[in-house]
């Protein structure tokens, strides 16, 4: 029996797009990607006509408030596929290279870019998408698509900054997580032909409480935390200049958030130490999908690694 859920040997990138300038920018992105992974470019747009009549403020899990007629259905549908039909024109556009295929499936862009990561290799999605208020943080289908992907997941934010010296930037705490976050930054690091900066936030006065220094009693020895998230990875990669930080006057969200100025993407774990069973998504990497200055990987704990372009 065949795994419907079984990743090709070369899984595509996947961008989803629902029409807004967000979205055609994350396209944009998914495409660079694609192009530096050598893979094609898989566009998708969730369709959920009954979702147009409800209010946006009422939470999608709640029903219709009313059925849309079907000739309103057509056309909403017509309207689909002239949004993945621009997406993709705008992509093959700059890239004439670059295999592209449009997908229209039916459900809400949360779930339909979810089952789409079982088959890629990485998702990229909009900050904000249609319907979004200007000055909210990000949106539902972004922040449930970090949530539950199986492939990294990048949301595009702020300008890509695409110069030889603009890094990759992974924060690492020492957790599995982390180095997740750390291989999947590497190797983005080898693709790109940039630097790599490891950033480790471990705020003294949090891990050494000021009645405790003022009795004399010595700081602990800081952890060498960024090496062990590494591992073996600078030797798979020795072509990537890795610059390692630890910072002790920030917290690991705002030494994150800091560093993804100038920076060509910034990634994250999906949850660190400290998180708590059964939070899906942790303070740092919520922090970095809405306030980040660069696109944004999250690497969840079910997101599978794409094949390496280290060696």
């Amino acid at each position: 029996m065949t795994d419907q859920h079984a990743r090709p040997a070369h899984p595509p990138v996947v961008a989803g797009v629902d029409g807004s300038e967000d979205s055609l920018r994350a396209a944009d992105l998914a495409a660079n990607e694609a192009v530096v992974r050598e893979v094609p470019l898989e566009i998708v747009h969730g369709f959920a006509p009954a979702m147009l009549g409800r209010p946006a403020t009422v939470p999608p899990d709640l029903p219709p408030i009313a059925t849309l007629p079907e000739p309103v259905d057509a056309e909403l549908r017509r309207n689909a596929e002239q949004i993945l039909h621009e997406a993709a024109t705008r992509v093959r556009t700059a890239h004439p290279d670059l295999a592209v295929i449009t997908r229209l499936h039916d459900g809400p862009p949360s779930a339909v870019l979810t089952a789409a990561s079982h088959h890629a290799g990485l998702v990229v999605v909009g900050h904000r998408g249609t319907g979004g208020f200007t000055g909210l943080l990000a949106g539902s289908v972004a922040v449930q698509l970090v949530s539950h992907a199986a492939c990294p997941v990048i949301v595009s934010r702020g300008d890509v900054t695409t110069g030889a010296d603009a890094p990759v930037v992974v924060g690492v705490d020492g957790s599995e997580a982390s180095q997740r976050a750390a291989a999947f930054a590497i190797d983005s690091a080898a693709r790109y032909q940039a630097p790599l900066v490891v950033l480790h936030a471990w705020p003294l006065d949090a891990a050494w409480p000021p009645e405790l220094a003022a009795s004399g009693y010595p700081p602990p020895a800081e952890p060498d935390v960024i090496g062990e998230s590494l591992g073996e990875l600078t030797k798979e990669y020795p072509q990537v200049a890795v610059e390692p930080r630890v910072l002790k006057h920030l917290a690991a969200h705002e030494a994150l958030v800091e560093a993804s100025e100038g920076a060509r993407l910034v990634v994250v774990g999906s949850r660190g130490r400290g998180g708590f069973r059964g939070l899906l998504l942790g303070s740092t990497s919520q922090a970095l999908i809405n306030h980040a200055r660069c696109p944004a990987a999250v690497i969840g704990p079910e997101a599978q690694p794409d094949e390496p372009a280290g060696g």
